[in-house]
């Protein structure tokens, strides 16, 4: 049996989706088609090399795959005769990428957002994620509850995608969104006690697994602290009641230090961040999401996105240090984690791995690149049974041509992607 008669696309199912998502039916039906079930006696994936969660080699590289889950992987396979055998040649087996912050309905343009177009940009952004080998992304700013929506409608099977952990949008005090136009981002911008309070209670009623708290003003603003230590803790305080963590928007040091003092678990971008800062990531245990390729994709698209002379002037400006301090976090053992900050444009290019590249350029181990995408980033996001090869964990499998190891750029080669068991790229499609 072929590839392609395992791993095909169903025939459409489109059931009615929620909310704005319900245009997804009639605007990308093809989006509604998701990969035929497995066979019940498995599939076994074997290449020429394969590296776990951790970066470490597989021997021999096979992957034994059965229903949803991974049954044996290296010299514990045990497949029937009658399982699916696909030898992918010269390849890499890696577990599925995770990338911990995108803006999966965000298509940065200055048109009016509404929630018809946020559905239809978000489920063909969730698709073109996985198909680049992302299995499984964290959503951190939409509109409405829009990626909650999204993420449901995946989890049910209506549309394919990444698997998704959902933030809707962020707390802010408006600075923000005045300056950047983010209207995807913006909250109602609440500063007293009860009004953050409230606000973050809303977020946890309309069922996000992560809060957002823009702790700085944008790179294009200069990235100053918007909300101070006690407002963040009020914050936080209530999503850990309801065991919601917290991601924190913060370039400065001091609007990072504050976040993570009132017990971030996430500091997203942190352009402008010092020694001192890095060090108290590491003694609390907070994880780094820093952005390298990100300014570049702004300044290249600048005028699509309708930014200022002013603020492309910042994203310029911050070029040197954004770099200068993820090597710096390198050096100093920082947990760092991959994320992009992609929107729906840079994510249609088919091409945010590039972060990879960058990467890697500025310090970062190819090792320690793959890692920062697997195993750290499942820690990071608190999802157990992802990030890895190991029996019993979710079939989340990717395949690419060469060894990234060698060449981290390899990462941007997909042969194929499998989520949950299901073969949704491969060679022969």
């Amino acid at each position: 049996m072929s590839m392609t008669e395992a791993g095909g696309l169903r025939g459409r199912r489109c059931a009615a989706l929620p909310g704005g998502l319900a245009v997804l039916v009639a605007a990308i039906g093809a989006a509604c088609a998701g990969p035929e079930s497995t066979l019940k006696t498995g599939i076994v994936l074997t290449a020429a090399r394969a590296y776990d969660g951790f970066g470490e080699p597989v021997v021999p590289a096979v992957i034994y795959v059965v229903g949803d889950r991974i049954a044996g992987v290296g010299a514990d396979v045990d497949a029937p005769s009658g399982a699916l055998r696909i030898d992918l040649g010269d390849a890499t087996l890696l577990p599925g990428l995770i990338d911990a912050h995108v803006h999966i309905t965000n298509s940065f343009t200055n048109e009016p957002d509404r929630d018809a177009d946020t559905g239809v940009v978000g489920a063909s952004t969730a698709e073109a994620l996985l198909l680049s080998g992302f299995t499984t992304v964290r959503s951190l700013g939409s509109r409405n509850f829009q990626d909650v929506l999204l993420r449901e409608a995946i989890d049910a099977g209506e549309v394919p995608g990444s698997r998704m952990i959902a933030s809707s949008q962020g707390l802010t005090d408006g600075l923000h969104a005045a300056v950047d136009g983010d209207r995807v981002a913006a909250g109602d911008d609440p500063a007293n006690e009860q009004d953050i309070r409230a606000f973050v209670r809303e977020r946890i009623e309309g069922r996000v697994d992560w809060l957002k708290i823009f702790a700085s003003r944008s790179s294009r603003a200069g990235g100053t602290p918007t909300y101070s230590l006690e407002q963040l803790e009020w914050a936080i305080d209530e999503a850990d009641r309801a065991g919601v963590s917290t991601s924190a928007h913060a370039h400065a040091a001091e609007a990072a230090r504050r976040a993570i003092e009132a017990g971030a678990r996430t500091i997203e971008h942190g352009a402008l961040l010092d020694e001192s800062v890095l060090e108290l990531m590491i003694e609390r245990g907070t994880y780094y999401m820093p952005n390298l390729y990100l300014s570049e994709y702004y300044l290249e698209n600048g005028d699509r996105f309708g930014y200022t002379a002013e603020q492309l002037g910042w994203t310029e400006r911050l070029l040197p240090p954004r770099t200068q301090v993820f090597t710096q976090a390198v050096q100093k053992g920082v947990a760092i984690v991959f994320s992009t900050d992609a929107n729906s444009g840079w994510v249609w290019s088919g091409d945010t791995a590039i972060e990879f590249d960058r990467r890697v350029a500025a310090g970062q181990s190819t090792k320690d690149a793959i890692v920062s995408a697997t195993s750290r980033a499942a820690e990071a996001l608190q999802i157990a049974d992802i990030g890895n090869l190991v029996s019993g964990y979710r079939a989340d499998v990717i395949a690419v041509e060469g060894d990234p190891l060698v060449d981290i750029n390899a990462l941007r080669r997909l042969l194929l992607v499998m989520k949950d068991g299901e073969i949704y790229r491969s060679p022969e499609r």
